[in-house]
């Protein structure tokens, strides 16, 4: 699953190019994540500078996919996960929330609006308009993948006194109902059903041919246990494990290592490995690669075959882990990729030496690197590279790193371009130039 709402949008080039990767390693469906990047008719506001995907273009790679034996599936959130759509006041009346303000189960407060109101026919009929226009686009697909993730403000607004298991099958049913109409069948994260044992019986009741995929991406999550709970209950399941590249700027080796042999040891219906683009996307494509071709069961010899770059899927392996190098281990992410986007004052306090010890890995990664020679992968490789020194040397209180940043903010603007239109670019950019240098 490939993440392409936040904020890259990849080119039909690239995802060309990616379903080339995939077919070559045995992956047989790409789905692609929406959220507001296809051109919906009539919702032009939320889409308009974003270089959405239209019919024809899904039409094209649909049939680019299956020629090459990959089945492509959409994926469209359709009870939460509509921030980019709240943004925007004349959408907030669709929303649980629309003042914000939703506690999650971590303590936080989302400050916009993120769930649909599943008591508002409205609403309702505004997520069924989006599958009526989507579903048609992907002729080849027998899934689409409907959400119904991290919808903490379920009951939280304007439908408090409903029974939250009963709103949230309810509405995930009606959404089925379309998807079948479309000849496919529906498809939803698990992570409500696990934190609200309750309503497995109903969807287990009612939405006994979904696909529910119990996802997490850490080392320690116990993928297993939540896939048990399911297979109880009768429920067909998918485990998602992560390529561990969002909010790291390199990735995370030892992490995602660690993620796929949990995901691999459970006893599932399918393994469906989730590329996020999370805080601003900054991480290259290139980092996500060792961990598509491990979970297919390849080595880095022959993802380096496959791509043709003698080296490259080692030279990443060893990038990835110099986040454990500088101590920097955290939950979703690393300590530095969350230092760098504080303010200097409220950083996290490392420990100096293994800072020390972590540039001088990533120094001996940068000699290396020019044995990769230059091409566009290769490339990528040197600029995460950069990133992760970058983030390493603002750790270790060093001054004068504004040409240094200004660099890398033009080179993750002509890579970022290479791989697709300017779509969000910007707003990326300027969240990697906001911390204090």
């Amino acid at each position: 699953m490939l993440d392409v709402s936040r904020n890259r949008v990849y080119s039909l080039e690239t995802l060309k190019w990616l379903v080339d990767v995939l077919a070559a390693l045995d992956y047989d469906r790409l789905e692609l994540y929406f959220e507001n990047v296809f051109a919906y008719p009539g919702h032009e506001a939320v889409w308009r500078d974003i270089d959405p995907y239209t019919p024809e273009m899904l039409l094209e790679l649909g049939d680019y996919c299956v020629a090459r034996g990959i089945m492509l599936v959409p994926n469209q959130n359709t009870l939460g996960h509509f921030e980019r759509w709240f943004r925007l006041p004349e959408y907030r009346r669709f929303a649980e929330l629309p003042q914000g303000g939703a506690r999650t189960p971590w303590g936080s407060i989302q400050k916009i609006p993120t769930g649909l109101c599943p008591t508002d026919s409205e609403a309702v009929a505004f997520a069924e308009g989006l599958l009526e226009v989507l579903l048609p686009c992907f002729p080849h697909a027998d899934t689409v993948n409907l959400g119904g993730d991290e919808v903490f403000d379920l009951g939280q607004g304007r439908s408090v006194g409903h029974d939250k298991a009963q709103l949230y099958v309810d509405h995930l049913s009606r959404m089925a109902d379309i998807a079948r109409r479309h000849g496919k069948h529906p498809e939803f994260w698990a992570d409500m059903l696990l934190r609200h044992p309750e309503a497995i019986p109903f969807a287990a009741e009612r939405l006994g041919d979904a696909n529910w995929i119990v996802w997490g991406y850490e080392a320690n999550d116990d993928l297993a246990a939540g896939v048990a709970t399911l297979k109880a209950a009768g429920l067909r399941t998918l485990v998602a494990p992560g390529t561990s590249s969002w909010r790291s700027f390199c990735g995370r080796t030892t992490n995602m290592r660690e993620n796929l042999r949990q995901a691999a040891a459970a006893a599932v219906d399918g393994l469906l490995l989730v590329d996020w683009g999370d805080a601003g996307h900054w991480q290259p494509l290139a980092v996500s690669l060792p961990a598509i071709a491990l979970a297919a069961g390849r080595t880095m010899d022959d993802l380096d075959r496959l791509v043709d770059v003698p080296g490259l899927g080692d030279f990443l392996l060893r990038l990835g882990d110099t986040y454990r190098i500088a101590k920097a281990e955290a939950g979703n992410s690393t300590l530095l990729f969350r230092a760098y986007n504080l303010p200097r004052a409220e950083a996290p306090a490392f420990d100096k030496t293994a800072l020390q010890e972590a540039l001088a890995a990533l120094d001996v990664l940068r000699e290396e690197s020019a044995a990769l020679g230059d091409s566009l992968l290769a490339r990528e490789a040197r600029h995460a590279l950069g990133l992760q020194r970058l983030a390493v040397r603002r750790a270790l209180g060093e001054a004068g790193l504004a040409d240094a940043r200004t660099r890398l903010a033009r080179e993750m603007e002509a890579l970022w371009l290479v791989r697709g239109p300017r779509a969000q670019v910007d707003a990326s950019l300027h969240d990697f130039l906001e911390p204090d240098l």
